[in-house]
């Protein structure tokens, strides 16, 4: 479960990667990406600008805004755990 915005960020990026069948490293060379830095957003432990947020979002054929939305149902997870 994400306890943070990057985290929640992180694992939408790594859903929509793996709704495409495409692993790190197609994803990162698709949008021009090193895939060490690729995989560190997915983990969470670097945190992207917004122009590298607009591209690894297009690596993974998604809008920003979709990854953002997905992020924030994460989030909402965490605040309303299903009982």
């Amino acid at each position: 479960m994400a306890t943070s915005p990057a985290e929640a960020f992180g694992i939408a990026l790594r859903e929509a990667r793996l709704k495409r069948g495409l692993s790190q490293e197609e994803a990162a060379s698709v949008g021009g990406i090193d895939r060490a830095y690729f995989g560190h957003v997915e983990r969470a432990t670097k945190t992207p600008t917004l122009s590298m947020i607009f591209r690894v979002a297009g690596a993974v054929g998604v809008k920003p805004s979709r990854l953002f939305l997905q992020a924030e149902q994460i989030l909402s997870q965490k605040d309303h755990p299903k009982r």
